[in-house]
């Protein structure tokens, strides 16, 4: 019964009196065009908020009055609109929205193709992340975002690099990295200095198959990147400031017992801690300041001196995004400033980021797209990896003594009678140590860059159907570096002062001409076709560097005339140049089955001229079986099939084909040493072949999906050098060779389990596995050491192995595989680096994201998951070796017996057979097997499995009433985090996290930075 007012006029007066109106009961049942019944369908009373949701049988009831109208709405359908009437029963059918019909993707050239169409696997990332939970490298906030992509972080600190890794390794010694694309053209490198707030997409286009139209650099995959543009009618302005701080996830432990010294016996100027336990007692302090001669301290454990040194990070950037303009004129206009401030303390980035774009209809056939993006930065005192002592801090960071006090170690130099300025550091002269906080204050380096892309674009449509765009585009980079050491930084060349200078550049010209034709030959037969030509010409000025080497005349003046010894080189820039033909050809039939064919043939100047030309193809087909198979239709609400295959090429690297001379300083006029590399005249382009498989499902109206991806990709031809025997005049060759295979699956699962009116959950969960095998290499060099370190490893790639095995020393083992120990209670251990001990593949990786919207407020969170893979750790070599590590405190006084409380998992046996039974104690195990020099690789592997809690947003927008109040159109605040915490870890140290980009930095860990947490706030604001 529903009571409500009701007016009659009568003479001058109006009269009000009740009217009751009886409601009723109406039920019915909702169903697709095909009949099947629609479950979760929300069912609501116009101008009210009376309503229900149907059950799963489409059965719905609901209490009404006769007048009332009935808005029928759910995901993937029309909404539709009912009248009640006199009728208790109101059944629907409700029609499908086809948003599957026209979803589209961008793909080659930036050109946008119907999703459906596409044969081979391509993924689209969430932008909205990337501006909200900010990373300096924007590259970071793609990790566990896409199936199949692998993403390390190098350890050199603000606005490092990162490797990204699309379906495994393919090059033997080249780069695996992907071709980054933005706004249809390739760029020069990566997009590590990329302002997120002027992206408006992601695709990632994850193979050959994707690739095949972008030649030689896109073997290893693309990743396409599309900006903001102006939109006809509309004025956007929007506002975006991220504040992010940052500390550091510890994962090593220290023991805390032991301090400085050797044999129990304390040394204050040893830079190991094997020395008598720490209980107060009174020791020699060990700074060489003569103004503390004679002084002691209390002798106690220091737990957090190493953590201590690790400041809070920052990250503030503030961004405006301008964009507009009519019907013949568009603008956008984009401006970022970043300012960071590292863990590392005197270490700051200061970023700038402009673009603006202009797209304008210069006639009803003709219109322009010009863009130009500039952007400058300037880090100071990037720190290194690795066994680097003068300049990586956090190697010194982690060794230090147990008892050294942070507070001291902060008074980092002292002065002498004649004024000079010396290190405070406990052991003077030292090869192997230094105060870090010298490092970080008086060994600088000053990284200033500046980048600047221009793209012109005209298109003309010749007919409603015929299209042609001419396009070039700049890519222009440089970099300037400026080196700082002051006297006194021992252990290195540097022991007197240095200063360097130095200054690079290069450019990528990129220019394509790109005919389409695009139209309907008939109500079932489409036809989409491209051709065009492609010019691209890498160049530079090349890099030009000049150094004081060995010492200053005048102490820590830093000027290059400032020295006897000047040094200066120069490295030309590798100039080459690739001209290009293509065609696209792709068929549709009904919008349901596609044929897709590509081709395209390179000139490399490069390659002899006679292998310098090489054509390459692909071939796919899509099939929507949910259009060609009707009857498939009801639970399943879409279907595709998808196969394709390609064949791409690459070219070799530049200057290969003639033996090439550096000129060096020395002498009288200087000195010419030819390169002790042979050309190869018969050099050959190397090429990948790929095979995919696909299947994309969607069910109860896209409710639930799933796409799965098979692949299998070979890359034949390999480019690398192959060894010459002593005396030939020459040390290695240039040839091809090889065979390196990637197969593997991706899925990929999409869940809605919840959509109303106010909340919303949406699930996102990838799955890749992928197999990295070396079929064959060369009859001649079965084996290829293809990167190694002066202490501990080898990166290996070998035929009937996987790819990058890492080699070392490790335990002398028996025809049994049992180790055998010596008579001193150690392990036997092999003579050189023969033994495989790692492999940094993972068995698979995997993410889930949630996202969850109630009104206005917002939620989300990623969880990244790698199984699988592991890594040498030359960082727990050194201090194992050194006795600060948490494993060398058990056994300090004897009693560890290799096989049974050390080493557990291994059998043990004496040289004569027998079950080892020698005690032994730990420092002198692990001063045998660890330190820095010729540490035993097997006794420090770790395993690389690890989850973690990637990324988490809260967000909530103001409600659109207020909004009606203020000068804004939205205004969003969000709290944000990264890499909040591990969920689950194995070993010392963050695998993810790797001491440089290249392929041969994988499964090698060598003193780099903790992990760095995040979080902080976001606020949008649009007008």
């Amino acid at each position: 019964m529903d009571t409500r007012l009701e007016y009659e006029q009568m003479g001058n007066h109006i009269l009000v009196k009740l009217r009751t109106v009886q409601d009723k009961m109406v039920s019915g049942t909702v169903t697709d065009m095909d009949g099947v019944p629609i479950p979760g369908v929300n069912i609501l009373l116009k101008g009210s908020s009376v309503g229900v949701i149907s059950d799963f049988d489409g059965n719905y009831a609901i209490s009404v009055p006769n007048q009332g109208v009935l808005v029928f709405s759910y995901l993937g359908y029309l909404t539709k609109e009912v009248p009640v009437g006199s009728s208790d029963v109101v059944n629907v059918s409700m029609e499908e929205a086809l948003t599957n019909l026209n979803e589209v993707t961008v793909t080659a050239f930036g050109v946008k193709k119907l999703k459906r169409s596409v044969s081979y696997s391509t993924q689209s990332v969430d932008i909205d992340g990337l501006a909200e939970a900010r990373e300096i490298n924007v590259v970071n906030s793609l990790q566990g975002k896409v199936a199949g992509v692998r993403i390390n972080e190098s350890g050199t600190g603000l606005g490092a690099e990162s490797r990204v890794i699309l379906r495994g390794n393919r090059s033997i010694s080249g780069d695996s990295q992907p071709l980054y694309v933005v706004d249809g053209v390739p760029i020069n490198g990566g997009i590590s200095s990329m302002s997120p707030d002027n992206i408006v997409s992601i695709n990632v286009l994850k193979g050959p198959n994707a690739a095949a139209l972008y030649g030689s650099q896109a073997q290893n995959g693309v990743i396409i990147i599309e900006t903001r543009r102006g939109e006809a009618g509309k004025m956007n302005v929007r506002v975006n400031s991220t504040v992010m701080m940052g500390n550091p996830i510890f994962l090593f432990e220290t023991q805390n017992e032991y301090g400085q010294g050797v044999s129990g016996v304390y040394n204050s100027t040893s830079e190991e801690s094997w020395g008598p336990r720490m209980e107060g007692q009174l020791v020699d302090f060990w700074s060489p300041d003569p103004a503390t001669a004679g002084q002691q301290y209390a002798f106690l454990p220091q737990p957090d001196n190493f953590k201590g040194i690790f400041e809070t990070a920052f990250n503030v950037s503030s961004g405006i995004n301008i964009s507009g303009g009519s019907e013949k004129t568009q603008t956008a206009f984009s401006y970022t400033r970043t300012d960071a401030e590292g863990l590392m303390p005197n270490t700051r980035l200061g970023r700038h980021n402009l673009t603006l774009r202009l797209n304008n209809k210069l006639t009803d056939k003709i219109s322009l797209d010009a863009k130009v993006s500039y952007m400058k930065q300037g880090n100071d005192n990037t720190n290194t990896t690795g066994d680097s002592q003068h300049t990586n801090p956090y190697r010194n960071i982690y060794r230090m003594p147990r008892n050294i006090r942070d507070a001291d170690f902060r008074n980092y130099f002292y002065e002498t009678a004649d004024g000079s300025k010396k290190q405070n550091y406990f052991n003077p002269g030292s090869t192997s140590g230094k105060n870090p906080y010298w490092i970080m204050n008086e060994v600088l380096n000053f990284v200033d860059s500046n980048r600047l892309n221009l793209l012109l674009a005209v298109n003309f449509d010749i007919t409603d159907d015929l299209n042609l765009i001419a396009r070039t585009a700049y890519d222009e980079r440089n970099s300037s570096n400026e080196t700082k050491v002051s006297e006194d930084t021992y252990g290195s060349a540097y022991n007197f002062g240095y200063y360097g200078v130095s200054k690079s550049n290069s450019s990528l010209w990129n220019s394509d001409l790109i005919l389409s034709y695009n139209k309907d030959l008939s109500e079932t037969i489409s036809l989409d076709v491209q051709a065009g030509g492609i010019l691209r010409k890498t160049a530079g000025l090349g890099a030009l560097s000049a150094n004081t080497t060995q010492s200053l005349l005048i102490s820590n003046f830093f000027a290059l005339s400032n020295t006897l010894f000047p040094n200066a080189s120069f490295n030309p820039s590798n100039e080459t140049e690739t001209q290009s033909l293509f065609f696209s050809g792709n068929f549709g039939w009904k919008r349901a089955l596609y044929l897709s064919v590509t081709g395209r043939n390179d000139w490399s100047s490069t390659l002899p001229s006679h292998n310098r030309s090489y054509f390459y193809p692909s071939v796919g087909v899509s099939a929507v079986l949910s259009d060609l198979i009707p009857s498939l239709k009801g639970t399943l609400s879409f279907a595709k099939v998808r196969a394709s295959w390609a064949k791409v090429g690459n070219s070799a690297p530049p200057y290969m084909l003639s033996r090439t001379a550096n000129i060096s300083s020395g002498g009288n006029n200087g000195f010419i040493q030819l390169s002790g590399t042979l050309p190869n005249v018969d050099l050959k382009p190397e090429t990948t072949e790929s095979v995919e498989l696909g299947l994309d499902l969607r069910f109860f109206n896209d409710r639930l999906g799933l796409d799965l991806t098979y692949y299998k990709t070979n890359t034949f031809d390999q480019l690398f050098s192959v060894a010459l025997p002593t005396g030939s005049g020459a040390s290695s060759f240039f040839t091809n060779g090889g065979d390196v295979e990637n197969k593997g699956y991706e899925a990929m699962l999409t869940l809605v389990p919840v959509r109303t009116n106010d909340f919303n959950w949406d699930i996102v969960t990838n799955f890749a596995t992928n197999r990295n095998w070396v079929n064959s290499i060369s009859d001649q060099r079965p084996r290829v050491v293809v990167g190694s370190d002066s202490y501990v490893r080898e990166f290996v790639v070998e035929q009937g192995e996987e790819f990058g095995n890492i080699y070392s020393r490790g335990w002398e083992r028996d025809d049994q595989g049992r180790v055998i120990v010596g008579s001193n209670g150690v392990p036997l251990i092999t003579s050189g680096r023969t033994v495989k001990v790692a492999n940094f593949n993972p068995d698979w990786t995997g993410s889930i994201a949630n996202t969850f919207t109630y009104k206005n407020f917002s939620a989300s969170f990623l969880i990244e998951h790698r199984q699988g893979g592991s890594y040498v750790s030359m960082t727990d070599a050194v201090l194992n070796g050194e006795g600060v590590s948490k494993e060398t405190l058990e056994g300090r006084d004897g009693g560890l017996v290799f096989g049974q409380n050390l080493f557990a998992g291994e059998t043990a046996v004496l040289e004569d057979g027998t079950t080892n039974n020698i005690s032994i104690s730990s420092q002198d195990f692990w001063r045998s097997v660890g330190g820095r020099n010729t540490p035993v690789g097997e006794a420090f592997v770790e395993d690389a499995t690890n989850a973690r809690l990637r990324e988490a947003t809260l967000g909530y927008s103001l409600p659109s009433k207020l909004m009606e109040k203020l000068p804004f159109s939205n205004m969003k605040v969000s709290l944000v985090g990264r890499n909040l915490f591990f969920i689950t870890k194995k070993g010392n140290w963050d695998p993810e996290v790797l001491t440089a980009t290249n392929s041969t930095a994988a499964g090698f860990q060598s003193f780099v930075p903790p992990t760095q947490r995040s979080f902080g706030f976001n606020l949008t604001i649009d007008f």
